[in-house]
């Protein structure tokens, strides 16, 4: 009997495991153990830009703090007090995009992105790793050293032109939140320097460096 329930406990877990693997806690970060057998250059790159990337979207997550207090103090003056703000949306959206961007690489990182991994979870580790290697060279870096470079001449452009927003009354500065779109792609290429080293070493090794 005692055998039987271990089994099915074990067999949970199992389950459980591949139902996690989309959470952020089964995708490692800059706290996990990588294997000795990894190359030293590769390990002090790959710890540098996970703990880089995780301190980052820590940062980044607290503009969440004043894009509620914006959208709170509106909805109070507007619906109590009758006196609609005209910064509080642009507030907010500004904000929103800026963390967006910013906290994109912190996603990478985790492993929370969206992908259709109903095929690919059924692949060997070393094809997963070859896949997401390639996927990585050809596809993903190329676009994103192309919107890195677009994206450093639209912010500058913007911010020499003091480029205010001329969708809206109150007209904020809006450079700042096209440099944080430009940081935002740079911190994706780094982090995806430590993607590229963590899927050869799937590639060659046939497990995942976690």
């Amino acid at each position: 009997m005692q055998q039987a329930q271990g089994t099915a406990v074990s067999n949970e877990d199992d389950y459980l495991d591949i139902g996690d693997e989309l959470l952020a806690g089964a995708h490692g970060g800059p706290n996990a153990p990588l294997p000795d057998d990894m190359h030293p250059l590769a390990k002090r790159t790959i710890r540098a830009i996970d703990t880089f990337s995780d301190w980052q979207g820590k940062v980044v997550c607290l503009m969440v703090v004043p894009i509620i207090f914006a959208m709170v103090y509106e909805v109070i003056a507007r619906k109590f007090f009758i006196a609609p703000t005209l910064w509080s949306f642009d507030i907010s959206r500004m904000l929103y995009g800026m963390s967006f961007m910013l906290g994109a690489a912190y996603v990478l990182m985790r492993g929370l992105h969206i992908r259709a991994d109903f095929i690919y979870r059924s692949f060997p580790v070393r094809l997963q790793g070859w896949v997401d290697l390639l996927l990585y060279i050809f596809l993903f870096m190329p676009g994103m050293l192309f919107l890195l470079w677009a994206g450093y001449e639209f912010a500058l452009k913007s911010y020499l032109q003091n480029e205010t927003a001329g969708d809206s009354t109150w007209a904020p500065i809006v450079w700042p939140v096209k440099i944080a779109l430009a940081l935002g792609v740079f911190f994706l290429v780094l982090q995806g320097i430590s993607e590229i080293l963590k899927s050869w070493y799937a590639a060659t090794r046939g497990r995942w460096p976690k």
